[in-house]
């Protein structure tokens, strides 16, 4: 949990509550799901939620001018529990609408501007006087919501107001209905993507997933490999040299990390200079790097002045270039006019990674970066000395 969030937009609504409920919908929920979750939330008292809408139940048989403030909040807010009789947490997504919408029954709030996405919310109550009949339809009680972007986190345990004199309402046992649908019937989860809002079967979910993987990957992802950036992009491009390097050994993964870098330098043009190729024959050799490249942003700047001259006075402007990019699935190295010079640099630092594996991917990576369109050469030469006989 953070301190240090901030409260971002805030809204007050009044909702005409009865029966001793409400229900929480970012604009996605079915309310043909109400009843399921009202006896979900009586068997775990004091709320349930699927992910599109929340159901709360409200010690008050109702309220019909029950106060709700409403915040967002860039981050989990203060823990303040201790100053309300009764909270409650769930994670909510909030469609793009942009709207949550709180209704009892048939009756609605106003609708509140909340922009999309998925949510950790908190639901706290208090001003209770009684569980069930309040003795007016217009007890006092009052509502807070907060929602937070999901950050993964856990949710924290409900809180329940233990009345004077009577305690907590036991749960009631989930009805055998619902717990035979559960046990038999599909699992659903609303997914967002460039179509929009969708409900998908988790068996399906998972289907789509793997088959997004196989595509990323050129195939079944590489186990060896899932956990280096750039590998899958690697081995989409040239499956059997990436198969390769997953059963290398560390002699050979640093053997090929030299060999990009080299190759990256030379192409870039800077393997003749003298500071260069000081720490080629270095790296080749296994040994520390010299300077300026035992502090690569000295070795940047080196490489900097070399191509655009001192900087005077802070002088120098930056000029740039905006091109259309060329890259593409057949090449995803190919991202039109790069300054080689830099990336072949990167290649050295990338090359000398304590991990060799980690070193090998990303010396490849960046060095087929400075290719660019002429990728293809760079893993030829690579491939036809370190790609395995398949």
């Amino acid at each position: 949990m953070t301190n240090g969030a901030n409260r971002i937009a805030e809204h007050t609504v009044e909702l005409m509550m009865d029966y001793g409920q409400f229900c929480i919908d970012g604009g996605l929920g079915d309310p043909d799901t109400e009843p399921d979750l009202l006896d979900r939330a009586l068997a775990q008292r004091p709320c349930a939620g699927d992910g599109t809408a929340l159901l709360v139940l409200s010690p008050h048989q109702n309220n019909f001018e029950m106060s709700i403030a409403v915040q967002v909040w860039d981050g989990r807010p203060p823990n303040d529990r201790d100053d309300w009789q009764q909270v409650c947490e769930g994670r909510l997504r909030v469609d793009s609408g942009g709207a949550l919408s709180i209704s009892s029954i048939d009756m609605w709030a106003d609708p509140c501007p909340i922009p999309s996405g998925d949510y950790l919310i908190e639901v706290s109550g208090r001003g209770f006087v009684n569980y069930g009949w309040p003795g007016t339809t217009t007890p006092g009680d009052i509502w807070r919501i907060r929602l937070w972007p999901d950050d993964g986190g856990d949710l924290l345990p409900h809180r329940q107001w233990d009345m004077p004199g009577y305690g907590i309402p036991e749960n009631v046992p989930i009805p055998e209905r619902i717990a035979a649908e559960e046990s038999t019937e599909p699992q659903w989860i609303v997914v967002m993507d460039s179509t929009g809002a969708r409900r998908v079967e988790v068996a399906d979910l998972e289907a789509e997933a793997a088959a997004a993987q196989r595509v990323a990957w050129g195939g079944d992802p590489i186990p060896e490999l899932r956990e280096y950036f750039s590998a899958e992009e690697l081995a989409r491009f040239d499956r059997p040299l990436a198969e390769s390097i997953a059963a290398m050994d560390e002699p050979s993964l640093r053997r090929l990390a030299r060999r990009c870098a080299v190759k990256a330098c030379e192409l870039a043009g800077i393997a003749e200079k003298p500071w260069v190729a000081e720490a080629l024959t270095a790296l080749g050799d296994g040994k520390p790097l010299p300077a300026p490249f035992d502090d690569m942003p000295s070795a940047f700047e080196r490489l900097d002045e070399e191509e655009f001259g001192p900087v005077e006075n802070n002088s120098r402007q930056l000029v740039a270039t905006i091109v259309e990019s060329t890259r593409s699935q057949a090449n995803p190295f190919d991202n039109g006019p790069v300054h080689r010079p830099y990336f072949a640099l990167s290649a050295i630092e990338h090359a000398t990674k304590p991990d060799a594996l980690a070193a090998a991917i990303a010396a490849l990576h960046t060095a087929a970066l400075t290719f660019g369109a002429d990728a293809p050469v760079l893993f030829a030469e690579i491939g036809s000395e370190f790609r395995r006989a398949g």
